[in-house]
């Protein structure tokens, strides 16, 4: 018979107790507190990067770096208040270290006139915005009443006082906004582009009538200028035409037609009635005794032009079947001849 007693369940025949764990040796125990010390340290530049960037963002956009005055120079428009307290209120959304130039241009360029506008630091914390105003090319004469500059943009700059030499564009009511945007409107003022300032000065009451263009000349002589196409070579044969005819022709002359300006055309004025001394009448219509007188006192008078205009037509603006007979003569034809 057997004294051995039951054996403990798991065991083996030896002592039934749990084996004690291992000691780390003492290059586990230093790679431990290696690694230990380095999440330490890569939490500590963590924090210390977070803090220098919100301090950073701070200092930009805080007040220390803020902008507390602003001065514009250069605006002559009428809207001074008004673009000093957009400028001001551009310059509370940046900084010395970023200031808002983008920002300020598009909001300063809305108003009449400015065309360019530069901000620049004076340290230690406010701004100078310096604001470029347009040259005026044209008057904009609003039927209502009202006299205004406009660029050549077609904005209005604000209200022009006893501006001479500019050419005067005629619209019936102030365009929304400041800025010309009707078909008509946009051909005159383009054509007023295409003429020299000279030229352009001397354009009183340029009109855009049932998809025309008319205007009237300084010295009172209408101008058909046709409709909005060929501006450009419109504006030289306009220009060609005030070159070559002299005063006493133009004062001839009723209306300049540059519908065609290949042909541009003087139209003469209008006689009335008369009755002569041997009881016939001339009836009226277009006066066509003007003539050339020649060099040798001939008077080559007296010959008549049934169409009512003369072709004034040169070397610049050459067309066929000219008064003259050669497109090339250079010579400009008066409208009673």
């Amino acid at each position: 018979m057997s004294t051995k007693g039951p054996r403990r369940p798991g065991g083996s025949g030896r002592s039934g107790r749990p084996r004690k764990p291992r000691p780390p040796s003492a290059g586990e125990r230093a790679s431990a507190v290696a690694n230990n010390r380095a999440v330490r340290g890569i939490t500590y530049w963590v924090v210390v990067g977070v803090g220098v960037l919100l301090l950073g963002l701070w200092i930009v956009s805080g007040p220390v770096c803020g902008i507390s005055n602003v001065t514009v120079d250069g605006y002559t428009g009428p809207d001074t208040a008004a673009v000093q307290e957009t400028a001001e209120i551009v310059a509370g959304t940046g900084s010395m270290v970023r200031l808002p130039v983008g920002d300020m241009r598009r909001a300063l360029t809305r108003f009449p006139g400015i065309v360019e506008v530069n901000v620049t630091r004076d340290w230690p914390r406010s701004i100078t915005v310096d604001v470029t105003m347009g040259e005026p090319v044209a008057i904009l004469a609003v039927d209502s009443g009202g006299r205004y500059l406009l660029s050549p943009s077609g904005q209005v700059m604000g209200k022009a006082d006893a501006t001479a030499g500019l050419p005067v564009i005629r619209v019936k009511a102030l365009p929304p906004g400041g800025v010309l945007t009707a078909p008509g409107d946009r051909a005159a003022l383009l054509f007023v582009g295409w003429l020299t300032p000279e030229v352009a000065g001397r354009l009183r009451n340029l009109r855009y009538v049932d998809g025309r263009l008319f205007a009237d000349l300084a010295n009172g002589l209408e101008l058909r200028i046709g409709t909005p196409d060929e501006l450009a070579a419109k504006a030289q044969a306009l220009a060609a035409v005030l070159s070559q005819a002299s005063p006493e022709v133009l004062a001839k002359a009723a209306y300049l037609d540059i519908s065609n300006p290949r042909r541009p055309m003087l139209g003469s004025k209008v006689v009335p009635i008369i009755e002569g001394a041997d009881g016939t009448s001339t009836t009226g219509g277009t006066d066509t005794t003007g003539g050339t007188d020649t060099p040798g006192g001939t008077d080559t008078t007296g010959g008549t032009d049934t169409t009512g205009a003369a072709d004034v037509t040169s070397g610049d603006v050459a067309s066929p079947g000219s008064g003259s007979g050669s497109g090339d003569s250079g010579a400009v034809g008066d409208p009673s001849g």
